[in-house]
């Protein structure tokens, strides 16, 4: 069995056995590559963000989606600022100057986290849900300058010319993520506005969205910032470490415990004589 936190890259796919065990993030959904090395190879693939509880919640991708969702605000504020190729607006803003405008895209872990933080830094904060009953919790949990809103095309557009970031946070377990923001929303925003795209993994939610690395975070579309590290949390890999060790050591101890006695029986123990 092999438990690593990223999907293998290409030079590892001859490496791993048939019936070989891997316990780890793949994102299938967006890696075709990846998905028929796989197949190729025949090994067991478990991937965290698929594993689920009975209430359909998905306990081993929450650790990094509530790090991500927190991460991506911070970042949003640093590309926020002028040097960065913002627009030089401070999140929370200060007496006399209004704070800057956040629309989170969906409601989950990583929104919520994000919604949390924007609104602890004082920004202006909308989250935007298809959900109604999960736009009712936030509503009764989230802090007073959070408002939520039903999402659709329509309604998303006219929030657009007043938004300075927007954290793109949908997730649809084990498929690609919808593209909320199409290029040709982007004229609709104010040069310099910042859109983190936190759903890179899965596809990305925004269209002009492609992975970028912690060295080169950034990149420009149409006078708009897009930030779409495809490993927000390894920003922080002490908190992202514990924060995911802590949540998968059990599935690691039962899955080590079956793979265990499953040789146990395969391999006859050795004669001492």
């Amino acid at each position: 069995m092999i438990v690593k936190v990223k999907e293998p890259i290409a030079p590892e796919y001859n490496l791993i056995r048939k019936g070989q065990l891997l316990f780890t993030y793949f994102h299938f959904a967006s890696d075709k590559e990846l998905t028929l090395a796989m197949i190729a190879n025949k090994s067991i693939c478990l991937a965290y963000e698929t594993v689920e509880n009975p209430d359909r919640s998905l306990p081993l991708l929450i650790p990094m989606s509530e790090v991500a969702g927190r991460m991506s605000v911070q970042e949003g504020a640093r590309f926020l600022e002028k040097p960065q190729g913002g627009k030089g607006i401070l999140l929370g803003g200060v007496p006399g100057v209004k704070p800057a405008k956040v629309l989170i895209l969906g409601g989950g872990v990583v929104g919520t986290n994000a919604a949390q933080m924007a609104a602890g830094m004082g920004a202006d904060v909308t989250i935007a849900d298809v959900n109604l009953a999960r736009l009712r919790y936030l509503s009764e949990v989230l802090p007073k300058n959070v408002k939520t809103l039903y999402s659709s095309e329509l309604r998303i557009k006219k929030e657009l010319p007043d938004i300075d970031l927007i954290i793109g946070s949908v997730l649809i377990p084990g498929d690609k993520a919808p593209h909320l923001i199409t290029k040709p929303m982007l004229s609709m925003l104010q040069p310099g506005t910042v859109l983190v795209d936190v759903a890179i993994d899965q596809g990305g939610c925004f269209e002009t969205s492609h992975p970028t690395t912690h060295s080169e975070p950034t990149y420009v579309v149409d006078g708009i910032v897009h930030y779409a590290v495809a490993n927000i949390p390894g920003a922080v890999p002490y908190t992202s470490t514990l924060a995911l060790t802590n949540a998968t050591l059990p599935y690691v101890i039962a899955l080590a415990n079956k793979v265990g006695k499953k040789l146990a029986k395969k391999f006859r123990p050795c004669n001492r004589d």
